[in-house]
């Protein structure tokens, strides 16, 4: 399966921006790495509003 959220968790500041703004719940912080995580990406809505919200442009969705 191809990828369609795309974290670069070195930029990833884990602020939970994208969590909070995700209407499927499918991103969460990790709490090992205090990095943001996609649960399930089939259920992306591809809406791409974590990428807005994002203030380190970690997240795309191809």
């Amino acid at each position: 399966m191809n990828k369609i959220v795309i974290i670069n968790e070195e930029l990833c500041v884990g602020c939970g921006a994208c969590t909070s703004l995700c209407p499927k719940q499918i991103l969460y912080i990790d709490e090992k790495s205090v990095k943001c995580k996609v649960s399930d990406e089939s259920k992306c809505d591809r809406l791409r509003g974590c990428e807005k919200v994002c203030p380190v442009s970690a997240i795309k969705i191809v």
